[in-house]
């Protein structure tokens, strides 16, 4: 009697041992589930935000990369045309009489046909030789270098003034590589990145009203 009790306590234990394990399983995997879900549902909010700030961060490498690039091409640029300085000076001092001679000659006559018949041709004494056809051939007549400025102050080139006065036109050398490496710092940036909207030119290149100075 007593075995055959002890053999239906242990069938039961058994059974009710398997149906824990059977209800264990199902909450387990029900818990496996929901985490799931929630780790879904918390990956799809974060999303966006994580979305953003990788774009935030190749946005901002990229404008350091862009900086950069900047400055380097702003180095070299500016070596670029301390060389052409002083290139440019060396041969107006007379290291090539004869390259410059031609020089001198082609400014005055850009500069003339700019400023119009009767303008006033302001030069270095030591230049004035050499714009004097170019000059007699418009009509221009070579002034010197101006009453305003000494003859230690005048720079390589020329400055052409209309005949009413309206129109001055700077082509000394100084002038000309400013205006270049004007040009050229638009050009780099225009290719570096978005540029500001500029001043649009309403004159002629290398004329400019009263009060203020330009040329070619």
């Amino acid at each position: 009697m007593v075995r055959i009790i002890a053999e239906e306590a242990e069938t039961e234990a058994s059974a009710i041992v398997a149906a824990a394990r059977v209800r264990a399983d199902g909450l387990v995997g029900e818990a496996r589930a929901a985490a799931a879900a929630r780790l879904a549902a918390a990956r799809a909010r974060a999303e966006p935000a994580i979305r953003a700030e990788a774009v935030r961060r190749v946005n901002a490498a990229r404008l350091r990369l862009l900086e950069r690039r900047a400055e380097l091409v702003a180095g070299r640029t500016a070596a670029v045309f301390r060389a052409a300085e002083e290139r440019l000076t060396a041969l107006a001092e007379g290291a090539e009489p004869e390259r410059w001679r031609a020089a001198i000659g082609r400014l005055a006559a850009e500069a003339i046909a700019l400023a119009g018949p009767g303008a006033e041709v302001h030069v270095r004494a030591a230049d004035a030789c050499w714009v004097v056809a170019a000059a007699e051939a418009a009509g221009a007549r070579v002034a010197g270098p101006g009453p305003d400025v000494t003859a230690g102050e005048v720079p390589p080139g020329v400055v052409v003034r209309s005949a009413d006065g309206r129109i001055e036109v700077d082509a000394t050398l100084r002038a000309r590589l400013d205006r270049a490496r004007q040009r050229l710092a638009e050009t780099v940036a225009s290719r570096l990145g978005p540029d500001a909207p500029g001043e649009s030119a309403s004159r002629a290149p290398g004329s400019r009203a009263p009060g203020g100075s330009a040329g070619r």
